[in-house]
């Protein structure tokens, strides 16, 4: 696959993600289309090399994927 293709890949995944985003009716839906929808956008209009650019942003190294929250933590 060319860069031209992923592009246009990249492009027409976009574009779904905003019709489903529209016509989505929770707002937790709505908001997760337009971010992958962004996502996309980034690989095709984003600056850098789309081909080592991941689509979800990765946390630098040493950083945990996700914060915990001490509320919803286990008792000790």
């Amino acid at each position: 696959m060319t860069e031209v293709d992923n592009n246009a890949y990249f492009y027409e995944r976009a574009e779904a993600e905003l019709k489903l985003a529209q016509n989505a009716e929770h707002p937790a839906v709505v908001k997760a289309h337009y971010l992958l929808a962004g996502y996309y956008l980034d690989r095709v209009y984003g600056p850098g090399d789309a081909e080592n650019t991941p689509a979800v942003p990765l946390p630098s190294a040493g950083e945990p994927l996700a914060q915990s929250d001490a509320s919803t933590s286990p008792p000790a």
